[in-house]
C-alpha cells in the first residue's frame, strides 16, 4: 500500500473495502504514516464500498496534520460519487477540487 520513493514525490496510498466507524483506525494509521513518510500524499478512494461521517473526519483531521506539517494532502479525482454525496451534504467540496488541500 505505500511508495518507498523519493520523499518529494507524490505518494498514492489506496484505501479499499469499507471506509467507515467500522476501520476507522487501520485508515487512520495507514494514512498517518503516509503523512510521515511523504511531502505530498494523493488518497486513492475508488475501490472503497461505503463512507460514513467518520471518514469525513479522518480527511479532515489529516488535512489540518498535513498543513501543519507542509505535507500536500489530495484525493484522487474524480471523488467516488458515494463520497462525493456525503463530503457535498456536509459541506466539505473542498476535497472534491484537484489539489485544494495542499501544502502550497
Amino acid at each position: 500500500m505505500s511508495n518507498l520513493g523519493s520523499p518529494d514525490a507524490v505518494k498514492p496510498l489506496r484505501l479499499t473495502g469499507r471506509l467507515t466507524i467500522a476501520t476507522i483506525q487501520d485508515s487512520k494509521s495507514t494514512l498517518l504514516d503516509a503523512l510521515r513518510t511523504s511531502r505530498a500524499v494523493e488518497l486513492d478512494c475508488h475501490e472503497g464500498t461505503a463512507f460514513d461521517i467518520s471518514f469525513v473526519q479522518l480527511l479532515e483531521s489529516a488535512g489540518v496534520l498535513a498543513r501543519r506539517d507542509g505535507v500536500a494532502l489530495s484525493l484522487r479525482q474524480p471523488v467516488p460519487a458515494p463520497l462525493a454525496a456525503l463530503l457535498a451534504e456536509g459541506g466539505f467540496r473542498d476535497w472534491t477540487i484537484p489539489l485544494a488541500r495542499s501544502a502550497a
